[in-house]
């Protein structure tokens, strides 16, 4: 008898804990509001300022900005499925991304480039700029996935 309690006491344990665990996967998915990433190039000529937004409802908005006297903007949208704004929230890692710093290394420095993702946690905007290419391990995967959204928008005209 005492054993069947210590095992149904276990198992309760485990029940608890799991629930808990996948509440809080939920919850922090449900925390991310948006999604930016941009890059830069401030010695370039043409569109060297790009920004990519994803939002909750699945839109993605893409623009470019060229450099000049006259900058002019090209804007560009689409839809995403539910299931992939799922999957890119899902690479979001709020507590690691809090925790770093706002400009990581010497972004554009040599115009070299820069990185950065922004992310909307809870009506609270964060930004990172990073040396482009050079994504923190922290936001690697998130980066890799954003650069393939922007790339999706190369024939933006």
């Amino acid at each position: 008898m005492m054993s069947i309690m210590k095992r149904l006491s276990t198992l309760i344990c485990l029940l608890v804990l799991t629930l808990a665990f996948a509440s809080c996967e939920k919850n922090k998915t449900e925390k991310v509001q948006e999604i930016g990433y941009g890059t830069s190039f401030g010695m370039c000529a043409g569109y060297c300022l790009n920004n990519v937004v994803v939002v909750n409802t699945g839109e993605i908005t893409f623009s470019k900005t060229a450099n000049g006297i006259n900058p002019s903007t090209k804007t560009c949208t689409k839809e995403i499925t539910e299931a992939e704004v799922r999957t890119l929230k899902g690479l979001v890692k709020a507590s690691d991304f809090n925790k770093l710093p706002e400009v990581i290394g010497c972004p554009d420095c040599a115009d070299g480039g820069a990185e950065w993702v922004a992310l909307k946690l809870e009506g609270k905007l964060k930004r990172v700029t990073f040396e482009y290419g050079n994504a923190p391990d922290e936001i690697k995967e998130l980066v890799i996935k954003l650069r393939e959204i922007k790339e999706s928008f190369k024939d933006c005209n």
